[in-house]
């Protein structure tokens, strides 16, 4: 990409940078695939990308702003106001409905986003209380309620993730547990459709299979995971190739003395020595505070005596998530909850199977025993497709 004045920060010598200057790379980040000799990209969503922040672009000159230094959140309110005209006019040529509105206004934002954290711009002016009042109601009921990871989204917290294990790793090396712990769980969350109470511990049960995955259930050469499903059995889960790097990673640094040991134990210090000391004493050890008193890292204590650690709860998982999607800055405005699930990864990692390889595909690899539970969970996308449908079929009146 030749970005021209936008080689430069924003000021820095006078020069102003072009409203679609950052496009092109903003389009090659978020494509699935492109093809290096005639540039061809791929992916559902950065299809939507490339055909609404052009359009954007169009009103916002036409509207007397050329630069992304003059933006602000006036400018974008006056085109949240132009979108809620369009779901006004739904009874006319020019009528969207307020689902489409969100949709519009979630995709300039995340280009906004990408602006924002290039530093063509010091923050992003959709994010405004200003814009959000100017846009319509958002659509209530139904699948579009629930909350997905959006591919930006993913993106954002993983992009995070990546940045603070590396940092740790340089300064800690193999004492970076928490951060390559936190990293794995992120991947493996949002790329495997699995539900977090298949992987974490469910605070109110020691039933096998709701205590944790244990690293036993990993098979990182044929990208699967063993866990005990909602269906009150032992299924495979698909991984795919996202996750195995930093699952990798983090086995050699928390290098777990059994595959009986959980793939994400909790990094509560108290949680782990409190544990320790109840296995020990259940083994009849006398003298516990001894035993334990020349050991600084737990760690070592439960490999030196063949313990097995507690796993991350399913709570502990949602405190981290919180934690982190506010680190990371992602943007949640749009949902329900203004963190990512642990739900929610489940749902977008089904929605990435669905828009690419249909509703059968996303069924198998979320595990749904019912097709209509597939269906029903991503009928916004039926809608949006049924209406391209219609469009064809009624084309030629």
């Amino acid at each position: 990409m030749e970005l021209g004045t936008a080689d430069a920060n924003p000021g820095d010598d006078g020069e102003k940078t072009p409203l679609d200057a950052p496009l092109d790379e903003f389009l090659g980040d978020k494509a699935k695939t492109e093809d290096p000799e005639t540039g061809e990209r791929s992916g559902a969503y950065a299809s939507q990308l490339a055909t609404t922040v052009p359009k954007w672009i169009d009103w916002t000159r036409d509207h007397g702003v050329e630069y992304l230094e003059d933006l602000d959140s006036q400018t974008i309110g006056r085109w949240a106001q132009y979108l809620n005209r369009r779901v006004k006019a739904h009874d006319a040529d020019s009528g969207i409905t307020r689902a489409s509105a969100w949709t519009y206004y979630n995709l300039v934002s995340a280009y906004l986003t990408y602006c924002r954290e290039w530093e063509f711009l010091d923050e992003n002016p959709a994010k405004a209380a200003v814009v959000k009042n100017a846009m319509p109601d958002r659509p209530s009921g139904g699948s579009k309620d629930q909350q997905f990871w959006s591919p930006s989204q993913r993106q954002t917290l993983l992009q995070y993730v990546d940045e603070r294990a590396h940092a740790a790793i340089d300064e800690n090396g193999s004492d970076a547990t928490t951060e390559v712990r936190d990293r794995a769980l992120c991947y493996l969350l949002g790329y495997s459709g699995i539900r977090g109470a298949e992987v974490l511990s469910h605070p109110a049960t020691d039933r096998d299979g709701r205590n944790g995955a244990p690293w036993s259930a990993l098979d990182l050469e044929a990208a699967t995971i063993s866990i005990y499903g909602k269906s009150q059995e032992w299924e495979q889960a698909p991984l795919t190739d996202k996750p195995i790097p930093a699952l990798e990673r983090w086995r050699d640094v928390l290098d777990p003395a059994t595959d009986a040991w959980p793939l994400f134990p909790t990094s509560h210090r108290p949680s782990l020595w409190n544990a320790l000391r109840d296995q020990l004493e259940q083994r009849g050890h006398d003298d516990i505070d001894k035993l334990l008193d020349p050991y600084d890292d737990v760690l070592n204590a439960y490999c030196e005596y063949d313990c097995v650690p507690p796993a991350l709860t399913t709570p502990g998982g949602r405190t981290l998530l919180k934690r982190l999607s506010k680190s990371a800055d992602v943007d949640t405005s749009d949902d329900s909850k203004d963190y990512l699930t642990l739900h929610g990864a489940r749902r977008g990692a089904g929605e990435m199977y669905y828009r690419e390889e249909g509703a059968s595909a996303a069924q198998r690899a979320l595990r749904h025993a019912d097709p209509s539970t597939t269906s029903e969970m991503y009928s916004h996308i039926e809608a949006s497709e049924l209406s391209e449908v219609g469009s064809d079929v009624f084309s030629n009146e």
